[in-house]
């Protein structure tokens, strides 16, 4: 894909558009992409990963791409090859259940940096129900840390532990600035999901409530972020969960294994009623 002329960068949308061809080919040999794949890329930009998708024997690509300048270069690649899909729209908000020709199987793409996390919580909540396997993602590396902190690192977080309870998660490469027009400021790097077990988890409002009241304030303790959180729980409360489950009073959010967020997901102090989660937007 050539270049567009006098093409202006929305960086604040994350316009870095990836130009490392041979970061695009490690990417498609990495998929391992059959014939039955149904793939979904964010952001094709000039269309380099969207071209090397569409170099596959995949079973179709659908992109999801917010500016619209780039309409004509994409949709010349969907005239060429009758398996692309060009959509328009916000990444974030998309309709996903209802606005695409089929649900994927696979996620490729170099995502736009600063939507990093919303999009991952869109992708587990409104694809993995419905087929979504696998995931490999350009990220900027500070957030493929985040996902991929071990209990105890001060980096663990909500959207981590969550791929952690569907599968498993990996850095597999790192990329230099050099791979992107413009050059980020940040460092970048490849990230590989694959979703294999509770498919349904990001749709549980008591799971991602928990994890949300539980991770409010990182410096607070679990009794100090469950007070403020939760109505019905007070510090007698808070203590009782803490000793069922074998959890010093002192405990903070990053400090728990997947199995003990396992286990406290169970407790009912942390369902939250239907006015609960409508009054919290969880």
């Amino acid at each position: 894909m050539a270049r567009i002329p006098n093409f202006i960068h929305n960086t604040d949308i994350g316009q870095n558009f990836l130009i490392d061809r041979s970061i695009v080919d490690f990417m498609i040999d990495r998929a391992e992409i059959t014939p039955e794949d149904r793939i979904l890329e964010i952001g094709p930009g000039e269309g380099i990963l969207t071209e090397g998708l569409l170099s596959t024997d995949c079973y179709g690509v659908c992109t999801v791409e917010l500016d619209t300048r780039l309409k004509h270069t994409i949709e010349m690649l969907a005239i060429k090859d009758s398996r692309l899909h060009p959509l328009w729209g916000d990444a974030v908000q998309f309709d996903y259940e209802n606005g695409l020709p089929w649900m994927p199987a696979k996620v490729i793409a170099n995502l736009p940096y600063h939507i990093t996390t919303p999009l991952m919580w869109a992708f587990l909540e409104k694809l993995a129900p419905h087929g979504l396997e696998y995931m490999l993602l350009m990220v900027q590396l500070e957030s493929a840390q985040r996902i991929t902190s071990a209990e105890g690192h001060h980096e663990r977080s909500p959207l981590g532990i969550t791929v952690e309870a569907m599968g498993t998660s990996a850095i597999i490469r790192n990329v230099p600035p050099s791979a992107f027009r413009p050059q980020p400021r940040v460092n970048s790097c490849i990230i590989e999901i694959k979703m294999v077990k509770n498919k349904a988890l990001a749709c549980d409002k008591t799971w991602r409530g928990l994890l949300a009241r539980s991770f409010a304030q990182r410096r607070k303790t679990l009794i100090n972020n469950w007070i403020s959180g939760y109505p019905g729980i007070n510090r007698e409360k808070a203590l009782e969960i803490l000793e069922r489950n074998e959890l010093k009073t002192t405990a903070r959010a990053e400090e728990l294994s997947l199995d003990k967020w396992r286990r406290l997901s169970q407790e009912t102090e942390f369902s939250l009623n239907p006015k609960a989660q409508k009054e919290t937007g969880i």
